[in-house]
């Protein structure tokens, strides 16, 4: 009886920790594919998801989502209460098709281009010389390559992606153009795009900004719930843990989503 009363007990236990761990609210996290970050998540987003967790009254974890494609389906399934998304075409269409809302961007990453890098002495003056040439972008996936895509697209370049040389890192794509392996090359890193110009480099052409780094709510989180949510995003940069939270996620703020510019970047992606 002891014995069976130890096993009953301790059954209890684990049903109940797995009821805890389910009431928890999950937070996605990606922050792309072509850039590299460190540290584990779990570690740099524990001051955010304190933070979150006392603002809702219940736990938040971070669950980190490298790849898009099972981003993007884990939205579309509403496995996620919250996300903090780098590629904007995920963000959006999170929004308009799988029940989310937009709640702020990262300060600083409102005005994202993808930057189209040829040498110097190139012959090509305008992104529409880029007919029949080879180009260099980063992940095939990536915002920068959607955002330059969809460029091309406007100007009437059809199934532009078979010119594409693709490679994961944008720091590598300016060694393709250098060693004549592509004739032009895309990138979203301003750094990037100033270190080639610093080394003689030229330019070619900016596509349209789009916001990118968004955070994201599940509405089947109460109203009161996501303006809170809203507030204390918008509020980090206003006070000490705040600020303590951002730092060791390398951000250094929020702004309000803006519903008129992330319409028109909606459209102009083809979401």
């Amino acid at each position: 009886m002891k014995l069976i009363r130890t096993f009953l007990t301790a059954t209890v236990l684990v049903a109940g920790i797995g009821s805890a761990a389910a009431q928890d609210l999950v937070l996605a996290v990606n922050e792309g594919v072509t850039y590299q970050d460190g540290g584990p998540a779990s570690e740099r987003y524990k001051p955010l998801l304190q933070l979150l967790s006392k603002e809702l009254k219940q736990n938040v974890r971070v669950q980190s989502v490298d790849k898009y494609a099972t981003l993007e389906k884990g939205l579309a399934e509403g496995k996620y209460d919250l996300a903090f998304i780098h590629p904007a075409h995920v963000g959006l269409l999170a929004v308009k098709k799988d029940g989310y809302e937009g709640l702020a961007t990262a300060k600083g990453y409102t005005n994202y281009h993808a930057h189209v890098m040829v040498k110097q002495d190139s012959p090509l003056k305008s992104m529409q010389d880029l007919r029949g040439k080879k180009i260099g972008v980063p992940s095939i996936e990536s915002i920068t390559t959607t955002m330059f895509t969809a460029a091309l697209k406007e100007l009437g370049f059809q199934q532009p992606e078979r010119a594409y040389t693709a490679t994961r890192y944008q720091d590598a794509v300016p060694f393709m153009i250098e060693n004549g392996f592509v004739d032009a090359g895309v990138t979203g890193s301003a750094k990037v795009a100033k270190g080639w110009v610093d080394k003689g480099g030229r330019i070619l052409a900016e596509t349209k900004p789009i916001p990118i780094k968004q955070f994201v709510v599940s509405k089947k989180l109460s109203e009161s719930d996501r303006e809170k949510l809203r507030t204390l995003l918008l509020d980090l940069s206003n006070n000490d843990a705040g600020r303590a939270a951002l730092a060791k996620i390398n951000m250094t703020g929020f702004v309000p989503w803006n519903d008129a510019v992330m319409s028109e970047a909606t459209a102009r992606l083809g979401l």
